[in-house]
């Protein structure tokens, strides 16, 4: 015996949906669904997108879809902004990178200033492919944090408090 089920189909029969006629009469049908589970297990939603996970026999994905405006002027900017406020409920093995003024923003070092966090983050970068010498390299960019420091004394100063 066949263990299957056997679903007969009735011809003709009516099914609800969209159909949307586009130019030179090409015909797009979108059926209803009939089911009532949705496929999508919504994570995270702005007006500009949404976070959500695929539910399903197959096998499950995170999927995030963002609308940019037109006229956007920064498109790269917007979206970066737009995967931050959607994946803030989201844990990160990476500390997140402070907000703030930019004291520094060169290739190998960046320092940013948080008065709202009383904070100062450094970042330094060395290429060791082009720079055998670390150990030189890290003297000298400490030295450049320090210059930093120096020039930024007052503002510095008025973080602490």
């Amino acid at each position: 015996m066949n263990s299957k089920k056997h679903i007969e189909c009735v011809v003709p029969r009516k099914v609800r949906g969209t159909l949307t006629i586009k130019s030179e009469d090409d015909m797009e049908f979108r059926a209803d669904r009939s089911t009532g589970v949705s496929s999508q297990q919504e994570i995270a939603k702005t007006a500009a997108g949404k976070l959500y996970r695929t539910v399903g026999e197959k096998q499950s994905r995170m999927v995030a879809h963002i609308t940019i405006p037109d006229g956007e002027p920064d498109p790269r900017a917007f979206l970066y902004d737009s995967v931050e406020k959607l994946t803030e409920s989201l844990q990160s093995k990476a500390a997140p990178r402070l907000k703030g003024k930019m004291l520094m923003n060169e290739p190998a070092t960046r320092i940013t200033l948080s008065k709202k966090e009383h904070s100062i983050e450094v970042v330094l970068n060395i290429d060791l492919k082009t720079t055998p010498n670390y150990q030189q390299q890290l003297l000298n960019l400490m030295y450049k944090v320090n210059q930093c420091f120096a020039i930024n004394q007052n503002i510095l100063v008025s973080a602490r408090s």
